[in-house]
């Protein structure tokens, strides 16, 4: 078999059958919501991102999948409108408490998915689109596309690096396979066929991540698991792996160490 004859979307199709946990629904986004919040203002991940492109002030960003306002907010100190999407309320809700502690009137929030007719909802071209982490989604193509066609000038997308922000030795502790589903390898090559020659960096998460509590630090690691729900040994594995990695800190909080970082690949194409 030769490169050119590889279909890449059939390949991701088959990869993202096999993955561990299935995609997430709104309500599950809105349950979590609050939590996200609270730690993407502890990780280096938007720093990192926002460090690598020239923003410019007159530019209009349409960050897709805006989550809490991870990169929405920060971004709206350096550009000229920011355009925030989601499809889970309750994290909108997040940055709009957020937005408003931080006096920003630049951004604009619309509740709306991949799959939703994004000219219907009147959601212009913007000189630059983004979706960070947030190609989790049943056509990866003709998201992919859509990221294209909406960016006047530059287009970002952010996406896994092997198990990214899940951890194998979790699922190791566990007994459970880990299958995060089709990585960013995927997505370059699927662009790469839709006539996209795109640029590759990559970002590299901290080790350390801090929760306010146990319980807290818990709930995160269930995060990442899919049903059924455990059983009475896997909740002792998941408790044994919990007093090896996380350490009580003199401010109350708790420190949570994975022994590999999580990585994200940065895609990038100039229009």
């Amino acid at each position: 078999m030769r490169y050119r004859d590889l279909d890449w979307k059939a390949l991701w199709q088959e990869e993202y059958r096999h993955k561990s946990r299935p995609r997430r629904k709104p309500g599950d986004w809105d349950r979590r919501a609050g939590d996200f919040a609270a730690s993407h203002k502890e990780s280096h991940y938007a720093d990192q991102f926002l460090a690598r492109f020239n923003w410019q002030p007159e530019w209009t960003v349409l960050d897709a999948g805006c989550g809490p306002g991870t990169l929405s907010l920060p971004l709206a100190h350096l550009v000229k409108e920011v355009t925030a999407l989601d499809f889970s309320a309750e994290m909108l809700a997040q940055l709009a408490k957020e937005q408003t502690r931080q006096g920003l009137t630049n951004i604009q929030r619309v509740q709306a998915a991949w799959e939703d007719d994004w000219q219907a909802l009147a959601i212009p071209p913007h000189d630059v689109v983004i979706a960070s982490r947030s190609l989790a989604v049943d056509d990866l193509p003709g998201a992919l596309a859509k990221v294209d066609q909406w960016a006047r000038r530059l287009a970002i997308v952010s996406d896994r690096v092997g198990a990214g922000p899940f951890d194998p030795d979790l699922f190791a502790t566990l007994q459970r396979p880990c299958e995060p589903g089709p990585d960013y390898i995927f997505t370059f090559n699927i662009l790469y066929q839709l006539g996209i020659q795109a640029r590759v960096d990559f970002i590299t998460l901290e080790q350390d991540r801090v929760y306010p509590n146990r319980d807290k630090a818990r709930a995160s690691l269930l995060w990442m698991l899919s049903e059924p729900p455990l059983s009475a040994a896997e909740e002792a594995r998941l408790e044994e792996y919990l007093d090896a990695r996380l350490q009580p800190r003199p401010d109350g909080s708790w420190l949570l160490t994975r022994r590999r970082p999580a990585r994200w690949a940065v895609i990038s194409w100039s229009k």
